[in-house]
């Protein structure tokens, strides 16, 4: 559970955050939301693939870390298990949200539900004074410069789609004779035909945009689906062992 509310420094005086590599809230979400930022990191672990957001029509950004839905096979254990982590995962407690319909006045939020707050240990959010620590700051920077990533990233969406460039793409894996055959419908991906077919002009916008090592760096990312199919084998294997231990 989550209960996002207003950052106050009257009534959050005491609260402290314990900084850890505990990424268990999203133990049960196979597909993460990513930005722009986060392609050319992540495309040496996941699969970066495009889907549509459930609450609007809009194109999302997601990390695949799962074959199965309701499993992040990443998230299970401590320390996280792969060398990079999306930008969206260092943001917790916190949130941001927008004030006003320019987008430019913002909230802080933080989860009082939260099992990195403390009143006891970890890094304080607010001075004796009431003002907030430099941590407090460097925190709200962080924040805003998310929420920035992550409109650019849905303008990216929109233009990749405006393009013509996604395509839907059903996946089949089956990692060995003797596994689960996962069919994955929903998930779009860059056409390499359509986007080679560009003409020159669009093809320049892509690039005045830096969109052109975006788009590379999710088509190389696709290699990873073999990766996580390995990976969902290991996991579905050691549960079929444990129930029937069990």
């Amino acid at each position: 559970m989550t209960k996002h509310v207003p950052l106050e420094k009257d009534k959050h005086a005491k609260l402290r955050v314990k900084e850890t590599g505990d990424y268990s809230r999203f133990a049960k979400q196979n597909l993460i939301p990513v930005v722009g930022r986060d392609f050319f990191t992540l495309a040496a672990e996941f699969p970066l693939v495009f889907v549509t957001n459930p609450n609007s029509d809009e194109f999302m950004a997601v990390a695949v870390m799962g074959l199965r839905d309701g499993q992040n096979l990443y998230c299970q254990e401590v320390p996280f298990p792969a060398m990079v982590i999306p930008v969206g995962f260092g943001n917790a407690p916190f949130a941001i949200a927008a004030t006003d319909e320019s987008r430019e006045q913002f909230v802080v939020l933080v989860d009082e539900e939260s099992e990195l707050l403390s009143d006891s240990e970890g890094q304080a959010l607010f001075k004796e004074d009431g003002e907030k620590t430099d941590y407090m700051e460097a925190r709200v920077q962080g924040l805003v410069q998310a929420a920035q990533q992550r409109e650019q990233t849905v303008q990216i969406c929109k233009l990749l789609k405006d393009k013509g460039l996604l395509t839907t793409h059903q996946v089949q894996l089956q990692h060995r004779p003797d596994g689960q055959r996962y069919n994955i419908e929903g998930i779009y991906t860059v056409d390499e035909e359509k986007f080679n077919a560009l003409s020159d002009e669009d093809f320049l916008e892509l690039r005045r945009q830096g969109l052109i090592p975006l788009i590379y760096a999710h088509l190389s990312s696709l290699q990873q689906l073999r990766r996580i199919s390995a990976k969902q084998y290991e996991a579905d294997k050691a549960a079929t062992a444990s129930t029937q231990a069990g």
